[in-house]
Formats: C-alpha cells, structure tokens, sequence
C-alpha cells in the first residue's frame, strides 16, 4: 500500500505545475529570508557600533585621570555605580593589585572575567572587551552584548512565527493548485498513452468551462482523437469489406483450379502449372481468412469469451502437435518451462493457441535448419512470459517493428513460404489481451516475448482443450 503511494507523490512533484509552485516559493523564501538577513546584519551592525562607541566614550572618561591613583580612584567610583551584569570596569594596577565590579586575569593575553562576589554576577551574554595599557596599570572596560543577542533572538522570533507559517501556507495553497494543474496533465498524458497503444476511444474529458490553455490542449486531444477513431474504423470496415467479398470469389478460383489439377493427366506440365496455381489460391485464401480474423480481433468481440486458462497446458499441446514437424525440419525445439505448475492467464483459450502455434510456425519457417528453437515460460508475482527464442539470422533492429505490419515481409524471406500475417496476428492477439510484445536480439537469433497480467487470484485456472493449430 505504501508503494503506491509513494510513487503517487514521486510522480506529483515531478509534474511541472507541482516543481514550478515549488521554485515560485522557494524564490520567495530566499528573497524574504535575504531581506531579513540583511536588516538583521544592519541592525546588529548598527548596536555593534553603538557598543564601540559607548566602549570610546568610558576610555575618554578615564583618560583624564593623570596617575594611578587618580585612575584607581575613579575605577573604584565607576565600578560601584555600575552593574557587572551590564557594564564591567576592572583595574589591574602595576603591582598587580586589582579593582573594580569583577576580577579579570590577563595571563592568557586576552582578558578572562570573573564575578568579584556572589552578589556580583556577570552576564551571560558575553561582553565586548576595550583593554587600556600604560604607565598606570591595564584598564578593561566591558559592554554587555545583551542587546546583540537580543536582537538575534527577536529575528528568530521573526522568522519562525511569521516568515515560516506564511511560506507554509503558500506552500500549502501553491500545492494544491498545482496538484489540480498536474491532476489535469497527468489525464491528458493517460489519454496520449492510451492513444499510442491503440485504444481510440480514450478521451480527456476535461472541464471546458474553465476555459484555461489545458483546457483548450485537451478539448484539442479529444477532437483529435475522435476524427483519428473515426478514420481508422473506416480504414478497418473497407479493409475488412474488401477481404470478406474477396474471400468467397478467391475460395471458388482455389476449388475451380483443385478440381483443373484433377482433370488433367498427371505429370504433363498442365499439371505442374495447375499446382502452383492450387497453392497459390489456397495462399490467397489463407491471406484473406488472416486479414478477416485480424479484423474481428481488433473489433474487440473476442473479449467476451475470455476467462483463466492454463497457459503450460497450452504451451505443452502445441509443443507436441509440432514436435515431429520440427524434427523432420531438422529443428530442434526445446520446451523450458515449470513442470507440473499451472500457469493462469486471462483471455481467449483459441487465440492463445494460435499465438503459440504462430510463434512456433515463424520459427520453423524463418530459420535454416538446424536451428534451436526454444520456447520457455516464466511466471512471477505480477507478470507471466511467453517466449520463443532462435539462433538464425534474426531481424534487423530497424525491422523488427516493421515486420508486426501485416504483409511486411523480410526481403530474405520472400523465397520461404508464408504471407507476413503470423506476427501480425500475434500483435493484433497480444493488443487485445494487454499483453507487451517485444522482439529483441538473441545474439544471434530473435527473441519473441511476451508478457501478461497475472490474474486476480481469484481466479482459478481451466484445463484448455487439446485443439489443433489454426492456419496462419
């Protein structure tokens, strides 16, 4: 629980309107804190000089006193009119006899004072120390640095009970307008993502009452994204008008041209050519029967079907379908997955065979032989993996997006067979599960991945049906 929440606030303060609040006050914290710096500096600078010049006008004072024992005389008198918690006044005569309001010792260089009674505490403020030396003896005069220190604390004060409640409810309030600020952007980028992914219908939504830049940007998304949704239906409906009133007059051509290659005697070159023409018609069939299921998945409506099915089941039913078909290729595949475990995910029991089977068809068909062919399946708390990894040729980094494309073929493998829709229809089958397609090097060779949700453990797991491959 925690977790999320802690991203939940990572991700506020790296919003913009969250991180531009923060420098806006951060600004007016070092403005105001600078500006009651530099009056508190002038301000103590300002007693400081005071006590300099009280400090000047004690020692002309006792400048007039032209012996030491007019000086002593004058200390004692000063000394017993003054307070030592304020004002010290100690003379140090040159036989070493002492007196004054407290006893000083000078043994260190620089004057240490001590109360001269119990009745005679000093300050606890510190003082600031003018030390006279001549013929007469050593005269130190002290002013209490009470003052200064008061007015340090009166700055604390200041800033504690004034400065930082005020910038904490700026704070406050400059968060919580940036928050809704980055509440609205982080909608608006949800919207792009979902866009990116394929999801046409996702839409901002936003208030367009308040009339501000974001909402103007996400009144823009929304109409974007209603003409591109409008534009791709419409692409998808002729597409899939074409393939469907196509597909009848092909699936005739292919039974017309079966039933030629039957009529004519076998081996004569009528022959040959009627069976190329078989293969390539029932090649054109298969084409439009892929287009066609592309089509009806991208529409959704295999969703409803979905339920929790065991994943290994299926994996390990494709895995011995095509085992023989690999060994008389001279391919050599591997299965790696956990033994004896279910493997739940949520979707269409059919669909995720023919993945499996698409995967292992691409392989068979793509790889010279005496490739190794693996197909593994990992699963963790959160996440399940298909993947089926080769070491052929591979696929060009560049290409490999490209060959997801339906009919985008690799320009080494337009002598094999097939029609470039068996990934295609793994990604149109991996969109429709929110499953993360990934075609990444194998050095050498190409790894196939994808991932799913786990599902809810709530769920639990049905036994697949042993069913047979559909054609790709």
């Amino acid at each position: 629980m925690a977790d999320p929440i802690v991203r939940r606030a990572v991700d506020l303060f790296r919003s913009t309107p969250v991180r531009q609040a923060l420098v806006v006050v951060g600004l007016t914290t070092v403005i105001s804190v600078t500006t009651i710096g530099i009056s508190f500096l002038r301000v103590r600078e300002g007693l400081q000089e005071s006590l300099m010049t009280t400090l000047d006008q004690s020692a002309a004072s006792f400048s007039t006193a032209r012996t030491a024992e007019d000086l002593r005389k004058q200390v004692i008198a000063e000394s017993a009119a003054a307070d030592p918690e304020l004002r010290v006044v100690v003379l140090i005569a040159p036989d070493g006899s002492t007196v004054g309001n407290a006893v000083a010792d000078m043994r260190s260089g620089t004057p240490q004072l001590h109360p001269a009674g119990e009745d005679r505490s000093l300050s606890d403020q510190g003082y600031e120390v003018r030390v006279i030396s001549d013929k007469r003896g050593t005269l130190i005069l002290g002013e209490s640095r009470e003052a200064v220190n008061e007015i340090a604390q009166i700055f604390l004060f200041l800033v504690g009970f004034s400065l930082v409640p005020t910038l904490i409810l700026s704070l406050a309030v400059a968060l919580l307008i940036a928050s809704r600020s980055a509440r609205r952007v982080a909608r608006i980028e949800d919207t792009l993502a979902r866009l990116t992914k394929g999801d046409l219908q996702a839409r901002v939504a936003d208030d367009a009452a308040q009339q501000d830049d974001l909402s103007r940007i996400a009144a823009g998304l929304d109409r974007m994204a209603q003409a591109q949704e409008h534009s791709v239906a419409a692409l998808k409906q002729v597409s899939a008008d074409i393939a469907h009133d196509l597909k009848t007059p092909v699936q005739r051509i292919a039974v017309l041209m079966s039933d030629l290659r039957d009529r004519v005697a076998d081996g004569s070159p009528e022959a040959v050519l009627a069976e190329r023409a078989v293969a390539e018609s029932e090649r054109a069939v298969g084409v439009f029967q892929s287009l066609l299921q592309i089509a009806q998945i991208e529409g959704g409506s295999p969703r409803a079907r979905f339920r929790t099915v065991d994943l290994s089941a299926i994996v390990a039913t494709f895995a011995d379908i095509y085992g023989p078909a690999a060994e008389d290729s001279g391919h050599s595949l591997i299965i790696d997955m956990p033994s004896q475990r279910p493997v739940p995910v949520r979707g269409d029991k059919d669909l995720l065979g023919q993945v499996v089977a698409n995967l292992i068809e691409n392989g068979l068909r793509h790889t010279p032989s005496g490739t190794t062919l693996r197909l593994a399946l990992r699963q963790n708390a959160t996440h399940v993996m298909l993947s089926l990894a080769d070491n052929g040729p591979g696929v060009p980094e560049a290409e490999r997006a490209l060959v997801l494309r339906r009919l985008y073929r690799l320009e080494r493998s337009r002598t094999t067979a097939g029609n470039g829709l068996g990934l295609a229809l793994v990604a149109a089958i991996a969109e429709l599960h929110d499953a993360r397609l990934e075609l990444t090097d194998n050095a050498p060779g190409l790894v196939v991945t994808l991932t799913f949700a786990t599902p809810s453990a709530k769920s639990s797991p049905e036994a697949p049906d042993r069913a047979t491959p559909a054609p790709t």
